[in-house]
């Protein structure tokens, strides 16, 4: 059955859930890409640093907010689990899952932004345009895209101050 989308009572709490679960999102990736070879695992650690690029990014909300978030060692190490669970899953089966579930998180996104006040507006843009970023790239590389990891790198461009740094040949380098 697929992810069903949760409901947010305000703004802050649904920001606080979202970027733990970034932290959650950027080992399951990272750990992920463990598992696979070539494009896959080039598009699993683009996901992550599009993860960590997004938590970047979003610091001066968690400030501006007093957000007190869940330890992010413990965050990563549940992700790396979830990531230890879905390790027999190919990369096919991956995309397919990105597909079936990830729109919860959309609308979840799309929640976010609704919620959000006028000061926050762009943050959650910034949210609910990385998830977009994902399910793209999940569907055009479904679709048989040779370009479609340019979504994902197209996204890091627009989020990271030193996007060369990170991106080498469309490959992460490790900082």
């Amino acid at each position: 059955m697929p992810q069903q989308p949760r409901i947010f009572p305000d703004f802050a709490s649904a920001l606080q859930l979202s970027l733990e679960e970034e932290f959650l999102g950027d080992a399951l990736f990272d750990a992920l890409a463990c598992f696979h070879e070539g494009k896959a695992r080039q598009a699993l650690r683009l996901m992550a640093e599009i993860e960590r690029g997004v938590i970047s990014a979003m610091q001066p909300a968690i400030v501006r907010h007093g957000l007190k978030l869940a330890d992010p060692e413990g965050l990563y190490e549940e992700g790396r689990r979830e990531a230890d669970a879905m390790r027999s899953m190919s990369w096919a089966d991956f995309l397919i899952h990105v597909d079936e579930d990830y729109p919860a998180f959309l609308t979840e996104f799309e929640q976010l932004f609704r919620l959000a006040p006028e000061a926050d507006k762009a943050d959650a843009q910034l949210l609910l345009d990385h998830e977009v970023a994902l399910m793209n790239f999940a569907a055009a590389e479904r679709n048989g895209d040779p370009n479609s990891i340019e979504i994902l790198t197209a996204f890091i461009r627009r989020i990271s101050p030193e996007p060369d740094r990170l991106l080498h040949n469309g490959t992460i380098e490790r900082l």
